[in-house]
C-alpha cells in the first residue's frame, strides 16, 4: 500500500493527475478510516494501461471505455462494441506509426544536412515545408 505521495513518486506523476484520474473515475484507491488514499498493485497497473493508452495518443474518455471493460460482461453487444472500437483504434495506431515512421526519417536528413554540410536557407526552408506536408489530415 502506497499513499498518493509515495504513488506519485513511483510512477513519476503529479498527485494532480492522479487526484484528477480518480475524479474521472479512471483510478480509483481504496481509502483509509481517516480518508487517505492507499493505492495498490492493482492501482499500479491500472495506472499503467492509462499512461500508455495516452502515450498512443488516446484521450482520457476512450481510455475511460477500455477501463469499464474490465468489468463489462462479455456478451454478443460488448464483443461487437469493442471489436468496432478497437479495429478503428488500431487503423489510428498504423496511420500514427506511419506518420512518425516519416517524421523520424526527415528529422534524421535535416539533422544530417545540418550537422555536416552547409545548408543554404531555401534548402532548409525546403526541408521545413516537407514537414507540413507529412500530414495528409490537414488539406
Amino acid at each position: 500500500m502506497m499513499n498518493i505521495k509515495d504513488f506519485a513518486e513511483k510512477v513519476a506523476c503529479n498527485p494532480d493527475t492522479l487526484r484528477f484520474y480518480e475524479k474521472m473515475g479512471l483510478l480509483v484507491p481504496a481509502r483509509t478510516a481517516g480518508n487517505y488514499r492507499e493505492y495498490t498493485v492493482a492501482d499500479l497497473a491500472t495506472y499503467r494501461i492509462i499512461h500508455s493508452l495516452k502515450r498512443a495518443g488516446l484521450p482520457l474518455e476512450e481510455i475511460q471505455e477500455i477501463l469499464c471493460l474490465r468489468s463489462a460482461d462479455v456478451d454478443a453487444t460488448c464483443c461487437a462494441d469493442t471489436l468496432r472500437f478497437i479495429t478503428g483504434k488500431h487503423a489510428q495506431f498504423i496511420d500514427n506509426q506511419h506518420f512518425y515512421a516519416e517524421l523520424a526519417l526527415l528529422t534524421d536528413q535535416m539533422a544530417e544536412a545540418l550537422t555536416t554540410s552547409t545548408l543554404s536557407k531555401s534548402e532548409l526552408d525546403a526541408m521545413i515545408e516537407e514537414l507540413g506536408e507529412l500530414d495528409d489530415q490537414v488539406v
